[in-house]
């Protein structure tokens, strides 16, 4: 018989043998029951097996996992369930939960205090729910010693309506690893008291609204993968980004040994970058676009051997890019809208990285904010996998000597851009250059805009080519045949340069072509008839050249050409009917060439000849009708504007009524104690007339001075019926914490029944119609043009590309330019478009703008682009150049429809700028200057969107033109 077994050994079995909890499995039970309880719309059913039938029948409900050896609950994952409700601040945990993750749903309320108490929960997740008010540490609940969230390592709260400060208390969650903060209403700093979080890996606090200076005690957390301080990019919908930081990042911050991704585009940041480091570099992603950062590119990024992506677009840095940085090893590199300088060279490694690998979590950041980027990369129309794209953007700098010869690292699979234009490269073409043809199945090229010459030949090397636009140089020479062997070309710019012969016939083989641009040469011969087999084209220019012979009338049949200019030739004949309403623009400076009827040139001369006789007789034959029709209407639109009136009168004395009851003023800063309701309603005398300052669509402005020396502008707008508070409330609260040093302060708003007002800082040099129509008084200077122009071109640009989300103005014109006593522009009513359009009770399509301003193609299709801006930009832009109205009576002489635009076009093309000029101005600047700013105002007034520039663009070239 064995020998039984020790006293010690039984102990231990019964130890490890199962055994049930009934007291746990209990609150388990609860807590469930509980969080059931909390939700009260459950569409899909997900909970609809959850209930109090076993003890145990819990571990079988959708979304819960038990350990196999306890039963205990350890993991609740109900993630984008639909579920709704508010989560009560006491609903209670299962005791062991270890995993709790509810992201996705449309639970409101605070985060229950158990959620943060809990000592065994190591996963929070929580995100883009609707969950409001504070975030709060609490106390560890019941008797434990145990600091609250002791076990904790991720918690991701990123889309909710969090508010107030990030606790200094999170520090005790002492085991995270992830904490995701992003996309809430956060205010004040970065607490410095994160510096304990040993372990944290990811620090996500984007898209909130903090400010003060980067803890440098962020350092301190030396496994740091993952800084996400900004981010530019969101989807529609999506909580914009309204951090603004002050003064630089800490070197130390930037050189954590761990750090991969360190992402804060306009951040607000300034300062120098470090120039060196000690240890190794793991970064793999820099995005610092849009800020102030002076100084040069550190040259120790080269040595950060994993880096595929850096934006350093848009600051202020200096010098030449730095030899050892890999330039062919960069997926994406964007150092454009700087002041860089010098040669550049490109250092390329022996090998480069193969692949990206990492930790799950840092990878899938660095995936989602690099695809958030390269999502409007010019290839997006065509390429379904953006993965696959690289780009090298260093335009609009100072970078001179020869083109460089870079050596890209590419997958053969893979579309490549290359920005070079605006800098002053001076060489000629070589297949040096265009070694990185090789690399990539889909290539874009632009060149333009700087001082390169030679011949083209070398282009036809590169077969992959997409998009090539070499304008603005010096290039010369015939146009090589042997670009007709570039079936993937979609896009040739060659305009502006001293381009001679004749225009390749074989240019008909083209059939990806879209865009052809050999406007400004010296080329001659005939336009060829085999062009317009080229079915795809849409824009095709050769104007300001010296061509002969007729346009051929086949282009008649290409029916997606909407811009065909071939102004300024010696061409005879008739003009095609073109498939699209043609400008006759496009055709004057040919003496030889028949009338342009413009969009009436596709009826045949017979029949516009009868359609106006037949007009002549029905308008006799009614018109005895026509009187007593008149008469009879008049009678009763009397009657009717009798009744009309009283209807009126009555209406406006039930809504002063009713807005007494609603008097309060929101504001979106530190407002003084006299912005009030009553002051201001006392201060514009009850928005009276004297004390009216400018009218326009969205409504009349009026001056307020509530206290000596403190001046505001009121904005009474011209609104209907809202359809509802929330939509006003959100868009007018994004309005309110935009920033810019070109863009009128909304200081706060009020809404009532009868009374809907806009409050901004008052700025006392009027505006820019007055301004410019009383140019003829007063000594206009070439800086004060140059200088609004600057500061107007810089907010738009802002608007379009650095606001999030971003906002298109569809209203731009002189009167919504203000400036102050030092004539300084700003530019006001941005926004209002859209926020008049989300708060009507009935949908519209009608146009936002004022006519003379809007540009074509919203006017016929009222589809919203920032392209319409430009145009409206351009406009405004000749106004200030001319000291005349967009339709000065003037331009009667020249026939209806004769515009600024029309008339600064037809002085361009006839050579003759000077008489566009105001004279004052003429005798200030000079000519040559005025003209290039005339040419900008022109491009940005084109008919065709594709061709017109954006806004970054025209900044960045009257920015340039100041300089020169």
């Amino acid at each position: 018989m064995a020998a039984p077994p020790p006293p010690l050994l039984l102990i231990l079995i019964l130890l490890l043998l199962p055994t049930p909890f009934a007291s746990s499995s209990g609150d388990d039970l609860a807590a469930l029951l509980a969080l059931k309880a909390a939700v009260t719309n459950d569409p899909s059913g997900a909970l609809s097996a959850w209930s109090g039938a076993s003890a145990t029948s819990y571990c079988r409900w959708r979304g819960v996992t038990c350990n196999p050896s306890s039963l205990a609950v350890e993991a609740i994952d109900l993630p984008g369930a639909s579920l709704s409700g508010t989560l009560p601040a006491d609903l209670p945990l299962p005791p062991r939960l270890r995993r709790l993750d509810l992201a996705a749903n449309n639970f409101s309320g605070s985060v229950p205090d158990a959620f943060l108490a809990s000592s065994t929960l190591r996963y929070l997740d929580l995100s883009f729910n609707g969950l409001s008010g504070p975030l709060k540490i609490p106390l560890p609940l019941g008797n434990s010693s145990s600091p609250p969230c002791a076990a904790l390592t991720d918690l991701r709260l990123a889309g909710n309506l969090l508010v107030d400060q990030i606790p200094a208390k999170i520090a005790q969650c002492r085991s995270l690893r992830v904490l995701d903060l992003s996309r809430n209403v956060l205010e004040g700093a970065i607490p410095r008291e994160l510096g304990r979080l040993a372990a944290l890996r990811v620090l996500d606090v984007s898209r909130n609204s903090l400010t003060d200076r980067i803890p440098v005690e962020l350092a301190n957390c030396r496994e740091l993968a993952v800084l996400v301080l900004t981010n530019l990019t969101a989807s529609p919908g999506e909580q914009p980004e309204f951090n603004a930081f002050v003064g630089g990042l800490p070197t130390e911050v930037l050189t954590i040994p761990a750090l991969e991704v360190l992402w804060a585009p306009r951040a607000n940041l300034d300062g120098r970058l470090p120039l060196s480091r000690n240890g190794t570099c793991a970064l793999r992603a820099v995005n610092l676009g849009h800020n102030y950062i002076a100084g040069v590119v550190p040259p120790w990024f080269g040595e950060c051997h994993g880096m595929t992506f850096l934006d350093l677009s848009s600051n202020s840095l200096e010098g030449s890019m730095p030899a050892e940085l890999a330039i062919g090893c960069l997926t994406y590199l964007n150092v454009s809208a700087n002041s860089l300088s010098g040669q550049l060279l490109s250092s390329t490694k022996s090998q480069c990285p193969s692949s990206l690998n990492g930790d799950d979590i840092v990878m899938q950041y660095y995936d989602e904010l690099v695809h958030n980027v390269l999502i409007g990369n010019p290839f997006a129309p065509e390429m379904g996998n953006i993965a696959n794209v690289a780009l090298h953007d260093f335009s609009n700098n100072d970078l001179s000597g020869p083109l460089p010869s870079l050596t890209v690292s590419l997958d053969r699979n893979n579309s490549y851009g290359l920005w070079l234009n605006g800098n002053m490269f001076n060489t000629t073409l070589s297949a040096g250059f265009f070694e990185f043809c090789k690399a990539a199945a889909t290539i874009a090229v632009n060149l333009s805009s700087n001082q390169l010459s030679g011949n083209l030949d070398m282009l036809s090397s590169c077969i992959s080519i997409h998009s090539f636009d070499a304008g603005y140089n010096n290039f010369s020479g015939s146009i090589p045949a042997s670009i007709s062997g570039l079936h993937f070309l979609r896009s040739l710019v060659l305009r502006d340069n001293n381009l001679t012969g004749q225009i390749p016939g074989l240019f008909g083989d083209l059939a990806a072509l879209e865009v052809l641009d050999l406007s400004r040469n010296s080329l001659t011969g005939s336009i060829p008839i085999h062009l317009t087999d080229a079915l795809r084209l849409q824009v095709l220019r050769l104007d300001h050249n010296r061509l002969s012979g007729s346009i051929p009338p086949s282009f008649s049949d290409l029916t997606q050409l909407t811009v065909l200019d071939v102004s300024f030739n010696n061409l005879s004949g008739d003009i095609p009917n073109l498939r699209h309403p043609a400008d006759c623009g496009f055709f004057v400076g040919n003496s030889l060439l028949h009338q342009c009827l413009g969009t009436s040139a596709s009826l045949p001369p017979t029949e516009a000849t009868s359609s106006s006789k037949g007009a002549k007789k029905w308008g006799a034959r009614f018109k005895s009708l026509i009187v007593i029709l008149v008469a009879a209407s008049t009678a009763v639109i009397s009657f009717l504007l009798v009744i009309l009136l009283f209807f009126v009168c009555e209406r406006r004395k039930r809504a002063k009524i009713s807005n007494l009851r609603t008097k309060m003023v929101v504001t979106f800063t530190d407002a003084p104690p006299e912005l009030t309701y009553e002051n201001l309603i006392r201060a514009t005398g009850n928005f009276s007339i004297q004390n009216l300052i400018g009218t326009g669509g969205f409504g009349a402005t009026y001056k307020a001075e509530l206290a000596p020396g403190f001046l505001v502008a009121v904005k009474r707008l011209a609104m209907g019926r809202f359809q509802g508070l929330q939509q006003f409330d959100a868009e007018i609260r994004t309005l309110g914490r935009i920033r810019h040093k070109n863009l009128v302060t909304l200081i706060g708003y009020h809404i009532g029944d009868s009374d809907t007002f806009l409050i901004y800082n008052f700025l006392s040099g009027g505006n820019l119609e007055t301004f410019i129509h009383e140019m003829g008084s007063r000594n206009v200077c070439w800086t004060e043009v140059h200088k609004i122009a600057v500061d107007v071109a810089q907010a738009l640009a802002f608007l379009h590309c650095s606001c999030t989300p971003r906002i298109i103005h569809r209203d731009i014109k002189p009167s919504n330019i203000l400036l102050d006593e030092d004539l300084n522009a700003y530019l006001s009513d941005f926004g209002l478009a859209r926020l008049i359009e989300v708060t009507q009770t009935h949908a519209t399509t009608d146009v936002a703008g004022t006519f003379g301003y809007v540009a074509p193609e919203y006017a016929t299709t009222c589809r919203v682009s920032d392209k319409a801006d430009v145009y409206s930009f351009g406009v405004v832009l000749l106004e200030l150049m001319s000291g005349k109205r967009s339709l000065d009576p003037s331009f009667s002489q020249f026939g209806n429809g004769f515009t600024i635009v029309s008339w600064g076009r037809m002085l361009m093309q006839e050579g003759n700028t000077s008489e566009f000029f105001f004279r004052g101005l003429l005798d200030a600047a000079g000519n040559d200057r005025l003209t290039e700013m005339l040419k900008i105002a022109l491009s940005c007034t084109s008919e065709s969107v594709a061709v017109r520039p954006s806004m970054r663009q025209v900044a960045a070239k009257l920015k340039q033109l100041g300089n020169d």
